[in-house]
């Protein structure tokens, strides 16, 4: 019956749904420190989110991928500050699953050559269509 919690505070009752979606973590924040990290990745996750989801259709990749990238060698920096603040203090530390090892120049290559041609791949499908749709129109 866990799963029937009710709670005045529509607030509360918000928190409480949204702990039980499949991509929700709950957090116990200790500090200041942390709920100004929280909210910066509560936001960058929705403008990431956004950003893939619109990529050749809305936003040109030359421009989001240096920003991609600079965000992502902000959280490696914030893991490193994170490692070292644990380890002065004895605390275990467990990097996230994905900044384990760095991509090494080879695999590096091998996404962008991926990128590339998915990027070809799109322009020709939309291509494609455009013919398609203009034959359409010509046979109506």
């Amino acid at each position: 019956m866990a799963d029937q919690v009710q709670v005045e505070d529509p607030r509360v009752q918000r928190k409480i749904n949204l702990a039980k979606e499949r991509n929700t973590r709950v957090m116990l924040v200790r500090t200041n420190d942390t709920h100004i990290v929280l909210d910066i990745a509560r936001q960058a996750d929705r403008a990431i989110n956004y950003l893939r989801r619109n990529l050749l259709i809305r936003f040109d990749p030359e421009k989001v991928l240096p920003l991609l990238k600079k965000y992502n060698e902000a959280v490696q920096k914030l893991n490193e500050a994170a490692g070292e603040l644990c380890r002065f203090t004895g605390i275990p530390y467990r990097v996230p699953r994905g900044l384990e090892e760095p991509l090494d120049e080879e695999t590096k290559q091998g996404i962008e050559e991926f990128k590339n041609e998915r990027k070809a791949d799109l322009i020709e499908e939309m291509a494609l269509s455009e013919l398609e749709n203009e034959k359409k129109e010509n046979e109506a």
